[in-house]
């Protein structure tokens, strides 16, 4: 507080800063005699003993805690009445951009200070910038008034990203009472916001190390504030130079195949299973045989406080005996004696009411490995596990694959709620290695997203009475926030022409009737990314035993073959060439194996020679790469002009390739679907796979220490308990 102090003194001292107001929001927050209150009387001493006059700074005193005492968050408005005309005769800075005249001057400044608590400062704070701009906007009319309310919220938006960063700082969580600084309200979702928050202090104050994983994490350019930190680039020379060549050798010996896959949705509302028919819901159409089936369950289980604390997997147990039959019955129903094998169980995994189901076709089971199921919390903060994933990583052949079910946050306001769910999930969810779910080839998002109709109820069913759904679609959360660039970025979704699947009074195909009357939306979704995705079809069935429809999907892209053997050979010997010829220009005897570390590096004027490519003899140089000056006891390479916005790495970011070509994900995919002369589909799927021979440019095989195969995951299909 002597800190305070001292800078309202040296504040007073300026003309710059015209009048002070000073308010403390704790000054008797927990009565005479406190603590607390001893430090706000005293604090308000010291403002006074600077003898200042009146016209230069004023004091204050707010009850935080008595005044919002019982959630009452909005009677902060009581401090913005008291403060009204002093921050009336502020006034404030405006000057016409066209003539350069000063039509208005700034007198004053207002400061807040809190004892023990800057979420509380942080708080008062926001609601003095929300009513201080807001009578700005309205006296100017500078701007329409939908665009003044949106302005507002964002300004929300910016006091809380703020107390959030500064509460990171000293506390290692984000700041309490952030919904209330957003949107000037709270709700039981801040309450429990706030509740993890305040038990993850608890945590890290007294069992954690917090500053030594803060470097961790910032040196990896991971952690919780990952966004925030310099992304680092783990960088090879000789890999930057000899990736294309190995994605155009790639895409020569590879083999291309066409796949067809059948992908679920379905809310079950808690319901298990009783024998209900579930008639047309698996069907395949007799011209598609899927290789794989991903079922996404939500609400499994009752979400209530046991199911969340305890998780009961006897449904889904259940539910993957009784598809396991289902599925085999509709296979053989719709190709009868064309009917070849059957689908098995491969994978299953729960997180409390999310569930996902993976089942694949005999033919396609040896192709499918590395498989893997993780799960990832959004609710309460991310303690809980009554919101949030699971996800699943796999291999088809060479291309990666991902399938998420997610359940996202409910309510028909809490579209926020949601996106933040969904980036808690896109970031948070990990495999092994640390791949994230954007480090595949196709990624499908497959759930109960939870995004709603911004229709009134009545207009809303009139429109779905009249099947006047592309009306609809206008008013959906979810297409709204994707065209604000908000969430699902680079995903696309099939064009919807069935009604809304959400809400139906349980077990019927009557839209809901009870007291809360929701609106009918889609709620349920499936989404897809990935090159050259063909959606065959998207659409609902009318099983009836819960209160959502199930959403499927039947969609058909290419995989990609790789012979791992010739990779290898052709990795080896594209090094063994450029560190030969590397060698010999910088006139040094060839080594077999040469270490980056040993190798000579020299930048601007001083660069190394040409290297000649091997296999296009164009003429290849380290000094392209426009290195950097090394460190020196000085200065570090990183800090120069010509590693800026490069991130720890000597690559810039936005040209980074994905491609470890020592790692079993490696694939042509992507180059075979963008470079010219890649190897066509044939139409007929019984002749679709095209291989052709390996390029002669191997004499000898080489072992290979970087196996990359090692981590295959030996399993069997599972047959359900």
């Amino acid at each position: 507080h002597v800190n305070c102090v001292n800078l309202l003194k040296q504040h007073s001292a300026s003309s710059d800063y015209g009048r002070i107001e000073a308010a403390d929001p704790a000054m008797i927050a927990n009565g005479a005699g406190s603590s607390e209150a001893d430090l706000g009387k005293f604090y308000r001493v010291m403002v006074e003993s600077m003898e200042l006059p009146q016209a230069l700074i004023t004091y204050t005193a707010f009850d935080y805690n008595t005044e919002v005492k019982g959630g009452h968050y909005d009677r902060v408005s009581n401090l913005v009445r008291q403060l009204a005309p002093m921050l009336d005769s502020y006034k404030y800075f405006l000057v016409d951009n066209d003539s350069d005249v000063v039509l208005s001057f700034q007198h004053g400044v207002q400061r807040t200070n809190c004892i023990d608590c800057l979420d509380r400062t942080n708080l008062v704070q926001s609601v003095l910038s929300r009513s201080v701009i807001g009578e700005f906007m309205n006296q100017t009319n500078i701007l329409p008034r939908q665009t003044m309310d949106a302005t507002i919220d964002g300004l929300g938006g910016m006091w809380s990203a703020n107390g959030n960063a500064i509460s990171r700082l000293y506390t290692g969580t984000g700041a309490l009472r952030s919904d209330v600084t957003t949107s000037g309200k709270s709700g039981w979702a801040g309450f429990f916001s706030d509740a993890s928050k305040s038990l993850s202090r608890l945590m890290q104050n007294n069992f954690q190390d917090k500053g030594k994983q803060n470097v961790i994490d910032t040196l990896l350019g991971s952690g919780e504030s990952g966004a925030l930190c310099r992304p680092v680039v783990l960088y090879d020379p000789y890999e930057h130079i000899i990736a294309p060549q190995l994605e155009r050798e790639l895409q020569r010996i590879g083999r291309k195949d066409t796949i067809q896959v059948m992908l679920c949705t379905y809310n079950l509302h808690g319901c298990p299973y009783r024998g209900e028919p579930l008639g047309t819901w698996l069907a395949m159409p007799r011209d598609i045989r899927p290789d794989f089936i991903a079922i996404g369950f939500q609400e499994v289980v009752n979400l209530d406080v046991q199911s969340v604390i305890a998780a009961d997997t006897a449904n889904r147990r259940m539910w993957e005996q009784v598809l396991t039959v289902e599925i085999n019955k509709q296979y053989r129903k719709s190709f009868g004696n064309r009917a070849d094998g059957e689908y098995a169980l491969v994978s299953s995994e729960q997180l409390v009411g999310v569930a996902l189901l993976f089942f694949a076709h005999d033919s396609a089971l040896p192709r499918i490995h590395n498989v893997q199921m993780v799960k990832c919390k959004t609710g309460l903060a991310g303690m809980a596990g009554n919101k949030g994933c699971v996800a699943m990583h796999m291999m088809f052949d060479d291309t990666s694959i991902c399938i998420v079910s997610a359940h996202l946050a409910a309510g028909t306001t809490n579209v926020n709620e949601r996106n933040a769910d969904y980036h808690t999930i896109r970031s948070g969810t990990r495999f092994r290695r640390g791949r994230h779910i954007d480090d595949h080839d196709f990624t499908f998002w497959l759930g109960d997203l939870n995004y709603r109709v911004n229709l009134p109820n009545d207009q809303a069913r009139v429109l779905v009475a009249q099947n006047q759904l592309r009306s609809l679609l206008m008013y959906d959360q979810l297409r709204l926030q994707m065209a604000a660039g908000k969430v699902f970025e680079g995903y696309s979704e099939a064009d919807i022409g069935f009604a809304p699947t959400y809400k139906y009074d349980s077990g019927t195909s009557n839209y809901d009737t009870s007291e809360k009357m929701r609106v009918p939306s889609w709620t349920d979704r499936i989404m897809h990314r990935g090159s050259r995705v063909r959606v065959l079809a998207y659409y609902r069935d009318e099983v009836c035993f819960s209160d959502h429809k199930p959403v499927m999907a039947m969609m058909q892209f290419d995989v990609m073959s790789i012979d791992k053997t010739h990779k290898r050979q052709i990795i080896r010997k594209l090094y063994s060439r450029l560190h030969e010829a590397d060698a010999v220009n910088a006139g040094k005897p060839r080594t077999a194996v040469q270490k980056l570390i040993d190798m000579d590096f020299q930048s601007g004027s001083e660069a190394n020679s040409g290297v000649q490519s091997p296999s296009t003899g164009s003429a290849l140089s380290l000094s392209t790469l426009n290195l950097p000056e090394p460190s020196s006891d000085v200065h570090a390479w990183w800090d120069t002009s010509k590693a800026d916005g490069q991130g720890i790495g000597l690559r810039p970011t936005h040209n980074a390739l994905p491609i470890n070509p020592f790692a079993s994900n490696v694939s042509a995919i992507n180059s075979m679907n963008t470079l010219p002369g890649t190897i066509p589909a044939a139409s007929d799927r019984q002749h679709s796979r095209t291989e052709s021979q390996p390029a002669n440019i191997i004499d000898d095989p080489f072992a290979d220490p970087f196996a990359d195969d090692a981590d295959d995951i030996p399993w069997k299909p599972m047959v359900p308990s």
